[in-house]
């Protein structure tokens, strides 16, 4: 069992979660059917992937931290999900067109290569399958983040692999559509992104 610190959130259960970061996996559900087949990329230490299993035909965490998949196996295990440790990557153990839905929160800038870590998802999602992944805004000052992104630079790299559904923002525990509700950015210094994507043709 591992520690919650700066760099990864490890409750041992659910009501011991951050709410900022519980709120965008019950964000997910609501995309989500009893069907579907379920990555969630990275897992850090297994809680969202243990909640995405109210909705979903089974849910697959991966994380490169082995400790956390630990964590996740002894505090957050049930008959609907399993935890592997791997590098996004590089998920080869997963065959081509494998989930329907990727849910990857906080991960992205996380990757020394955003576009192979798209480029995998793409792969293993079904063709028309949906990605739900969310980013910090930048510049958000985490020592752990090996990449930001503004707000145009993540729809950018999104585009080149996928079809933007919808974007939404994140305050705190608040998530809003940010066509419907207009915010200025530089207003807050903690921010997220979430998009909902298609993998359809581009």
């Amino acid at each position: 069992m591992i520690e919650s610190d700066k760099e990864r959130q490890a409750p041992k259960n659910l009501d011991e979660t951050e709410l900022t970061h519980l709120v965008r996996y019950k964000f997910a559900l609501d995309f989500i059917s009893d069907d579907d087949v379920v990555l969630d990329a990275p897992c850090g230490s297994g809680y969202g992937t243990n909640l995405l299993t109210k909705k979903s035909k089974k849910v697959y965490g991966v994380d490169i931290f082995q400790p956390a998949i630990d964590h996740a196996n002894e505090l957050f295990l049930n008959d609907y999900n399993c935890f592997f440790a791997c590098d996004v990557l590089d998920m080869s153990m997963f065959v081509d067109y494998n989930f329907s839905v990727v849910v990857s929160f906080e991960g992205i800038e996380h990757v020394r290569d955003p576009d192979k870590f798209l480029l995998e998802i793409k792969r293993i999602l079904t063709p028309d399958g949906m990605l739900i992944i969310s980013t910090p805004k930048k510049p958000h000052g985490s020592p752990f983040h090996i990449v930001e992104f503004t707000l145009d630079e993540f729809k950018k790299i999104l585009s080149k692999y996928f079809v933007i559904e919808k974007m939404y923002g994140q305050i705190y525990t608040d998530i809003f559509d940010l066509e419907k509700k207009k915010v200025n950015l530089d207003d807050y210094k903690h921010f997220n992104f979430i998009a909902v994507c298609r993998n359809g043709e581009i």
